[in-house]
């Protein structure tokens, strides 16, 4: 279900507003195109690569690499996915790294 386009949702970062809509689509063979998104490339598609996997039973998580260091690389928590809404929380870098690593993301399915 997660792919896809999704219109990434403001949740209160003021300077959101100066970039066009922002959105994320989801390839189901892997690749990521992350489209005007604040922590990444601004004005432009930035591509990467991401991979469903599970820590838990109940908990999916998926993982996303190749963007620029510390920038959309990492592990993140699916919080919500429906047919129309998706929540992802970053918990943590690639290398296991913690400090600093806290994203959130909503969206609404286009």
């Amino acid at each position: 279900m997660i792919v896809g386009v999704w219109e990434v949702e403001d949740v209160g970062q003021s300077a959101w507003q100066i970039y066009d809509q922002a959105t994320w689509t989801f390839f189901d063979n892997g690749r990521l195109e992350i489209y005007c998104d604040i922590n990444a490339v601004h004005d432009g598609i930035d591509v990467g690569e991401w991979e469903a996997f599970n820590r838990s039973i109940i908990t999916p998580y998926i993982e996303i690499s190749g963007y620029a260091e510390k920038s959309m690389n990492g592990k993140w928590r699916v919080e919500k996915l429906t047919k129309k809404i998706l929540i992802l929380n970053r918990v943590e870098y690639n290398d296991g790294e913690t400090a600093g690593a806290f994203l959130r993301r909503e969206f609404i399915k286009r």
